[in-house]
């Protein structure tokens, strides 16, 4: 993520984001903030892991379309993380496969790399995606201190200082997740999960 360009920045970590699974070809988003009056974000509608800094679109933090073409879907919600947190630099929203699923039945394991970046996790309650109540809960999360959003049935929202630790963020959160998941069933197994780690 060190090109200096913001949309090349994006457009690679999309494609890193698709190759991870951590995005499907049209799903997820992510945004750098420019300057304190406009972002750069991903369009909406096009493939993710074949985006080229032509496609990326600029808004500005009122909601105006700037350049490029269609911006995200999301696109309320990255302003208004924006405008809840004057640090944030960068927003990355991923659809990962187990945090959606496993919020409501298991906590993230704090391993080293949550506390490595400070990531409290908040929990948003199924929303519409791009709706005014999605964006208005998210933002709300991110005023409140949490560095990752969980959107249940939905996805992840990672905010950084900049694209680098935005991604670092998210999927930090969902390989939490994966450890929890993999502890809950050797659980069940009981001595016979255990063996299983000899």
């Amino acid at each position: 993520m060190a090109s200096g360009d913001p949309f090349e920045e994006i457009c690679q970590a999309m494609k890193y984001l698709y190759l991870k699974g951590l995005i499907t070809a049209l799903g997820g988003n992510a945004s750098v903030k420019l300057d304190e009056t406009k972002i750069a974000i991903t369009p909406s509608g096009k493939t993710k892991f074949m985006l080229t800094p032509e496609d990326i679109s600029v808004v500005s933090l009122n909601g105006r379309h700037l350049a490029g073409p269609k911006p995200s879907v999301e696109t309320e919600m990255h302003i208004g993380i924006y405008l809840s947190c004057p640090n944030c630099g960068s927003v990355v929203h991923i659809h990962g496969l187990l945090s959606p699923v496993l919020a409501g039945l298991l906590s993230p394991v704090e391993d080293l790399e949550l506390k490595t970046f400070g990531v409290r996790i908040c929990y948003v309650d199924e929303l519409p995606p791009g709706s005014k109540e999605l964006a208005g809960a998210v933002s709300s999360a991110v005023a409140g201190g949490c560095k990752a959003v969980i959107l249940k049935n939905h996805g992840i929202v990672g905010i950084g200082k900049n694209l680098g630790e935005a991604l670092e963020v998210v999927e930090a959160v969902e390989n939490s997740f994966k450890k929890s998941l993999v502890l809950y069933i050797l659980n069940i197994l009981g001595e016979r999960g255990l063996h299983l780690l000899r």
